[in-house]
């Protein structure tokens, strides 16, 4: 399901439309929440036949344990850990089988080297099992089959989150209605077109643009500008599927967790976690970090780099994302830069540098490339004055430059509007004025060509 696209509008209009028929002709009795799973699986399967099969197979693991778990008086842990393996079967498979056995044999067979991951599938395995380690652990109620799967398979947010818990989303499915709530459908609307905004005018243009600019790698103010697109990049095209998908379900009646807080204000990376992906950092906390010691052990320090080295890798199968994710662990060890009584701008602009240096770890997949950006952008040699001047060459034309220095100029002014709504996250962004401003930008900077959200692969 690709917000981005036209097609999957057309999809979700005439599934609601087919709902709204039924609802004029069968007033009473009409069974909302089965439309509502059938309307999530519709849309899952127009996405490929294979991400609604593997999906099905993780729920249907997921809810015949709970089933079976149900009836057990005493849960011995090694099966409930048994489960759990299963449940990430298929991620292991479609995900990691090229990464681990190219590892082991060197060479990876051509079934796993040419597999596409499900789209989604790192998503809703992290929410079901959090469902079934809930449902266990504070020994809840079993869900009704319904409830469970419309918990599992909610399309605004079934392919790249919000990972939900249990206690917050399964409520609000088995209580769920389609109603015509305009105040409801007037909000979330807003947040749609905010996630529109950020995903095909910032997002897109900047990955059009990037894509045009020649990176040396042993020039380090263009590494740093290339860090610089990716980290608008990744924000507005992350951040704008969480939006839409917020928005959608704000329209249906359905709150889900705002994923992303203004993670570019912060100032310091405990902050930049607990503002970015939230639901992802709520999820290794509660699921991994606690469970294992959490603050009381006494390996605390090395524990949060395990944490956030595993982080790193369901990001994506490659040793640059466990090397993001140890080195975003180091820095969260670190004491905040305002314990040195750095003025609190500069702190903002150390740790957005360092920010923007890391995610160098993220988009470089080339192990010698990787290597080579971070040796140029740590020697202080390189930064020369010809390396300076060779900038305007790596452009094609000026037209190029002129065009990218304008979308990272719309990029850092929509992230400096952020700051006027902090408490209150997003509130002018998602203000009526500023939504009908975004409208006609949408419209007058729409992509040439359409991506998909990057987290699709993850």
């Amino acid at each position: 399901m690709n917000f981005s696209l036209p097609t999957f509008w057309l999809s979700l209009f005439a599934g609601l439309t087919f709902i709204w028929l039924l609802t004029r002709l069968i007033r009473q009795n009409l069974p909302h929440r089965w439309l509502l799973a059938a309307l999530s699986l519709t849309l899952l399967g127009l996405e490929s036949a294979l991400t609604l099969a593997v999906f099905l197979s993780v729920f249907s693991v997921t809810y015949l344990a709970l089933r079976w778990l149900a009836r057990q008086k005493k849960l011995p842990p090694l099966f409930i850990a048994l489960v759990v393996v299963l449940q990430f079967l298929p991620l292991l498979f479609f995900k990691y089988g090229n990464f681990l056995t190219s590892q082991v044999l060197s060479e990876a067979p051509d079934l796993l080297r040419d597999l596409i991951i499900p789209v989604g599938l790192s998503f809703y395995t992290f929410q079901m099992v959090g469902l079934l380690v809930d449902t266990v652990k504070d020994h809840l109620p079993l869900p009704s089959f319904l409830d469970c799967l419309n918990f599992a398979s909610f399309f605004p947010q079934i392919v790249a989150g919000p990972i939900e818990r249990r206690s917050d989303l399964l409520p609000q499915m088995e209580r769920f209605r389609f109603q015509l709530d305009w105040d409801s459908i007037e909000r979330g609307v807003r947040w749609v077109i905010l996630g529109l905004f950020m995903k095909l005018t910032l997002a897109e243009n900047i990955a059009a643009e990037s894509a045009a600019v020649t990176i040396d790698p042993g020039n380090p103010f263009l590494v740093w500008l290339e860090c610089l697109f990716f980290s608008f990049r990744i924000y507005n095209d992350f951040a704008g599927y969480s939006f839409i998908a917020y928005g959608i379900a704000t329209a249906l009646g359905v709150k889900l967790t705002l994923n992303f807080l203004s993670p570019y204000w912060t100032t310091n990376f405990r902050d930049f976690w607990r503002h970015w992906h939230v639901s992802l950092s709520q999820w290794f906390r509660d699921y991994l970090y606690i469970p294992l010691g959490g603050n009381r052990s006494t390996w605390r320090p090395t524990l949060i780099l395990l944490v956030f080295a595993t982080s790193g890798i369901w990001h994506g199968a490659g040793w640059n994302f466990v090397f993001w994710g140890a080195l975003h662990g180091l820095l969260v060890l670190l004491p905040p830069w305002t314990k040195f009584r750095i003025p609190k701008p500069l702190a903002w602009g150390l740790h957005l540098s360092l920010v923007a240096f890391t995610w160098l770890f993220f988009f470089e997949r080339d192990s010698a490339l990787l290597f080579e950006k971070v040796t140029t952008l740590l020697n202080p040699m390189t930064y020369s004055p010809e390396h300076l001047k060779a900038i305007m060459s790596a452009f094609p034309n000026r037209s190029a430059m002129f065009a990218s220095g304008a979308i990272l100029a719309l990029c850092a002014l929509a992230v400096g509007l952020e700051g006027f709504s902090l408490k209150k996250p997003y509130a002018l962004l998602t203000h009526r004025f500023t939504c009908l401003v975004m409208i006609v930008l949408i419209y007058l900077f729409q992509p040439a060509t359409y991506h998909e959200f990057i987290y699709f692969n993850f």
